[in-house]
């Protein structure tokens, strides 16, 4: 999936942005984070605590 659908699922405040997101880039953020941290558990809150701040990020209304 393409950055611009994912970014309308956050719009649309649909969980399945999150998924497409892990999708599209989990494993990325999780080499870095294990490149970082060297411990699977902590590299893999690590991501998630990363969807979760994205997801908090958008504001309740897209911008005009």
């Amino acid at each position: 999936m393409d950055d611009t659908r994912i970014i309308e699922l956050y719009w649309a405040r649909s969980e399945e942005a999150i998924r497409e997101t892990n999708v599209k880039y989990g494993p990325y953020c999780r080499t870095i984070a294990w490149n970082i941290l060297q411990d699977r558990e902590d590299s893999e809150e690590c991501v998630n605590n990363t969807w979760l701040r994205a997801w908090n990020a958008m504001p309740p209304g897209s911008p005009a």
